[in-house]
């Protein structure tokens, strides 16, 4: 069980710093993320996979992608994700990863009025994405 929550640790901190210094998420880096969740589901007995949730996810994701809000990677791991947040703290998850994408676009919007040369490349999602999808998943495990 260590073994694969280091797994899950290891691979957000490497999609946090991906998505921070380059704005990108790779697709091996969501298969690390979602290899992770699935291990850590059939590992602990008090997580379950909640695959509606995901999929809703995916599809009100691929609206925002489309519509440019949001990237593809972003939604790739925040699916990864909800396959093992449990119900009762999902939608919660939702509206603060809202929240602090809301802070970390501010932040940006702050950088670039103060700094003339700062270069706007969007808003890192995966930031608030992997730091409440590990809070609420912490949860999950432990009721």
């Amino acid at each position: 069980m260590f073994v694969v929550e280091t797994l899950l640790a290891t691979s957000s901190a490497a999609v946090l710093i991906s998505d921070v210094c380059t704005r990108k998420i790779s697709n091996k880096l969501s298969a690390l993320v979602l290899i992770s969740c699935l291990l850590l589901s059939f590992t602990n007995e008090n997580i379950s996979l909640h695959f509606a949730q995901s999929a809703m996810v995916f599809a009100v994701g691929l609206v925002l992608f489309s519509a440019g809000i949001i990237g593809a990677g972003d939604i790739k791991v925040l699916c990864c994700y909800s396959l093992i947040i449990d119900n009762q703290y999902w939608l919660l998850s939702i509206v603060i990863i809202g929240f602090l994408g809301g802070i970390t676009a501010l932040v940006i919007l702050i950088k670039i009025k103060i700094i003339d040369s700062y270069k706007n490349e969007g808003v890192p999602y995966g930031l608030p994405i992997v730091i409440t999808s590990l809070f609420f998943i912490h949860l999950s495990t432990i009721i």
